[in-house]
């Protein structure tokens, strides 16, 4: 299962901490609810990834993924590399989010080019929305989208400068209003970075640096928040994406924890997937994440080069396999080290 597997030893100098991984895990079909369907390994070739970042599912269950080297795949559902196509402009970065439109299309966060691009899944721009600037309808760096098929709406979230706010638009790029500022009291933000809709058209932001979920009406009313700064069940450390599934559920992905914390819709705690690692079913500093009309939980797995699919939401996550310890990174050493050893590879 395992092919052409290296050591390497990566820095994360953002965070402050140091993870020990190991590459080179590769699709292969493994049960579902057995472990999860890990895809991809670090690479530039079609089906690899450099720092895979933002990730979307289509009706069907395909997927797009959008990579640090500026690059976009397409995947079947199975998790089979199909197209690949890179940004026409990517000098000053890359896109960090991106999200499926009710015509096929995608919503593309072009994030240091202070836009969002309507995109065909074979590359074409199709349409801008936005430009650089501080006013309404304009971008710092958009970060996150999320459409609403049934009200024909679509959400931005950004930040930098003053511009830590969510955007609502038509879904043919009709600025329709705004809000948020900087800070930390309700209804304010400090890098939100993620953004997903219920099926009642509420909206939750992941707002980062805050370490907290908060959920809005559809007109940006203040309606709740949960989670503070921790590793505790329930806690979060840099929540970069949400997400809301066909159950209801909320799965936020911690880039800091290593983990996805699931929650229901009115912010209370259910289960962790994942922790540190490089195993199947362990993440190291996880960007991004969707959940399928099939319920799968698809997570964009940065550190280890690769997209994880769990099969019922991540629920059956204890029958995976690989080496276990509490997740907190400064332990990852003696975890892979063990696995090392067990694979006869050098330490």
């Amino acid at each position: 299962m395992q092919k052409g597997i290296a050591l390497l030893l990566l820095a994360f100098p953002t965070i402050g901490c140091v993870c020990w991984l190991l590459y080179g895990f590769r699709g292969e079909a493994l049960n579902p609810g057995a472990a999860p369907l890990c895809i991809g390994s670090a690479g530039l070739a079609l089906g690899q990834f450099q720092r895979p970042r933002g990730i979307t599912t289509f009706p069907d269950g395909s997927f797009v993924v959008v990579d640090r080297a500026a690059r976009v795949q397409t995947f079947s559902a199975d998790g089979k590399p199909q197209r690949l196509w890179r940004m026409r402009e990517a000098a000053f970065g890359n896109p960090k989010g991106l999200c499926a439109l009710p015509d096929g299309n995608l919503l593309v966060c072009d994030t240091h080019y202070g836009r969002v691009l309507v995109m065909s899944p074979e590359g074409e721009i199709l349409k801008q929305w936005g430009k650089p600037g501080l006013g309404p309808g304009e971008f710092t760096f958009p970060l996150s989208a999320a459409a609403d098929a049934k009200r024909g709406v679509a959400y931005i979230v950004e930040y930098g400068y003053q511009n830590h706010r969510v955007q609502k638009f038509s879904l043919d790029g009709k600025f329709l209003k705004m809000w948020g500022t900087f800070g930390s009291e309700p209804g304010q933000f400090q890098r939100p970075s993620g953004v997903a809709l219920d099926p009642d058209g509420n909206v939750y932001v992941a707002d980062a640096a805050n370490h907290r979920i908060q959920k809005f009406n559809s007109e940006g009313a203040f309606l709740s928040a949960f989670g503070q700064m921790g590793q505790a069940p329930g806690q979060l450390r840099y929540p970069y994406d949400i997400a809301c599934g066909p159950d209801r559920l909320l799965y936020a992905v911690e880039y800091d924890n290593h983990r996805v914390s699931v929650f229901d819709c009115d912010g209370h705690f259910l289960r962790t997937v994942g922790g540190c690692g490089s195993g199947p079913g362990e993440f190291a500093f996880p960007w991004s994440l969707t959940v399928d009309a099939r319920g799968r939980l698809l997570v964009s797995d940065t550190g280890n080069n690769r997209v994880q699919i769990f099969f019922d939401g991540g629920k059956d996550l204890k029958n995976c396999n690989g080496a276990k310890h509490d997740g907190d990174p400064r332990n990852l050493q003696s975890s892979i080290a063990n696995r090392q050893s067990s694979m006869g590879l050098p330490l």
